[in-house]
């Protein structure tokens, strides 16, 4: 039997099973509506985003057998407008002897009209599939037909380890590919005597790579393996983005601002920084649009079958990537959010109901302002003449439970509070937003069904989480306790995908 009839009858055999479950699944009010997610089974990262034949394609790990992990696939959507995707056939399967146990992460390009993918194959080195027991090597599939189907390379893997020196073949994974003047580029997330790493390597021609140099290197702090790493140019800076194993006790993604060498291979950087403060964001991957915006998409994990679910995990919204002055990275929605505003006007804006020198506040109360679950809300909060000890936001809410968005005034921090959620085991989630109070806070929450994205200040942080409320948990309030603060701006829109 041929490698490529292997292929296709194990997408076949994918497809399915996939069909099956469709036919028997019932409709999940949390399943998001303007995300990215399964229609049904396990979703995990966001591999080979890149726009292609004048749409947005998004590939992600997927297993169609079942909504926890294992057997990864690289599942496809392609969406004209970044909201609205549409589910295509399976990528790429387990199919040969290398990959035998999974198509891992990786990346996009195009090349000469082709859709290149790269990818990490996986095999399970003991019966017991134990977590160092893996071989994992960096592989190619083709597209020469648009995208619709993908042909394995003959001559895979292309980099069968890195050199003893530089990482362990065992954790070697996410080739994240992109070109530089006249050659071709890739980073490999890997580890080396218990600390993370990741490599860069070079080519000529896409087959033939060539071991360069570490990029960078855990000190022993910042965990014991690097995953999906991505390195990309924004306002004449190298950023270089992973993702630590290891680091804390639940998933973080963060980023370093430097200049890479080429020639050396040398990357000069300052200290690591947080994409995003929340419980569920991991794996990010960026890619460039036509416009030259570059645009972030992660992943936000889930256990599925742990809560009785038919799909499991999302990822984020889209969002926009701007360098600071201060060299930190402003993280935006992408701004096609405007499509899913069911009216041009928000459903609610700012009143005069309760003033203080003219302008409307909150005065140690708490204010109902609408109802859903599938929102935009924006306010800004005058941070410069208010008492109030803290405020902020109630949504998911109800007269058995609410999640709390709230800011702490003297403590300058923000906070998102899960307690009184009766489906959530997470605790309150606090972070500093710096060593000086601003004049204005401004928050931006997109409500999804179950995500939950906060955009803080025009993106200088973000924090994600996925919630399960009651579905009669709905209400939205905004509130002060222990005196006042001027609210300068509020707008909510009620957000709807239209088919």
């Amino acid at each position: 039997m041929t490698s490529t009839l292997q292929h296709k009858q194990a997408i076949a055999k994918a497809e399915r099973s996939l069909q099956h479950m469709l036919e028997t699944i019932v409709q999940d009010e949390h399943r998001p509506v303007f995300h990215a997610v399964p229609k049904v089974n396990w979703m995990n990262d966001p591999n080979g985003l890149i726009y292609y034949n004048q749409a947005y394609h998004l590939f992600y790990q997927h297993n169609p057998f079942s909504a926890e992990w294992g057997n990864i696939h690289w599942a496809h959507m392609k969406s004209e407008n970044l909201i609205d995707w549409e589910h295509l056939p399976i990528a790429l399967a387990p199919s040969e002897a290398y990959d035998r146990d999974g198509c891992f992460s990786g990346s996009a390009i195009e090349h000469n009209g082709k859709l290149y993918l790269f990818y990490t194959s996986n095999i399970f080195t003991s019966p017991q599939g134990l977590p160092d027991d893996l071989l994992q090597q960096q592989c190619l599939a083709v597209s020469e037909d648009g995208g619709n189907t993908f042909i394995k390379y003959a001559g895979n893997p292309l980099i069968s380890s890195p050199p003893a020196e530089a990482g362990d073949n065992n954790h070697f994974r996410d080739p994240k590919v992109w070109k530089h003047d006249e050659l071709w580029y890739m980073v490999v997330g890997t580890k080396k005597d218990g600390k993370g790493r990741v490599l860069l390597y070079q080519s000529a021609n896409l087959l033939d790579w060539t071991y360069k140099s570490v990029l960078v290197e855990s000190d022993g702090s910042m965990g014991h393996m690097y995953e999906c790493p991505d390195l990309f140019t924004l306002d004449g800076y190298d950023i270089l983005l992973l993702s630590p194993e290891g680091m804390l006790d639940y998933p973080v993604s963060g980023y370093y601002v430097g200049r890479l060498n080429y020639e050396t291979g040398i990357y000069e950087h300052g200290e690591f920084h947080l994409l995003d403060h929340g419980y569920h964001f991991y794996a990010p991957q960026t890619f460039q649009d036509p416009s030259g915006r570059r645009i972030l998409i992660g992943w936000m994990p889930m256990k599925g079958a742990q809560l009785n679910k038919t799909w499991s995990g999302s990822m984020t919204f889209p969002r926009e990537l701007a360098l600071g002055s201060d060299q930190r990275l402003l993280i935006t929605p992408v701004k096609e959010i405007s499509k899913l505003r069911v009216d041009a006007e928000p459903k609610v804006e700012i009143d005069s109901e309760s003033c203080f020198n003219g302008k409307p506040m909150l005065n140690n109360e708490e204010r109902y302002i609408y109802s859903s679950s599938a929102m935009e809300l924006l306010v800004t909060f005058d941070l410069e003449e208010l008492t109030a000890k803290q405020i902020g936001i109630n949504f998911f809410a109800s007269a058995k439970e609410q999640a709390v968005l709230g800011y702490e005034v003297e403590a300058n921090s923000l906070f998102i509070d899960f307690g009184g959620m009766s489906a959530s085991s997470y605790a309150r989630k606090m972070f500093v937003l710096g060593d000086q109070r601003q004049k204005k806070l401004t928050l931006q929450l997109l409500l999804d069904h179950s995500t939950v994205e906060v955009f803080v200040n025009d993106g200088e942080f973000v924090f994600s989480a996925l919630m399960f409320p009651d579905l009669e948990s709905k209400d939205i309030s905004l509130f002060a306790k222990d005196g006042f603060v001027h609210v300068e701006q509020l707008k909510l829109y009620q957000l709807e995908l239209n088919k």
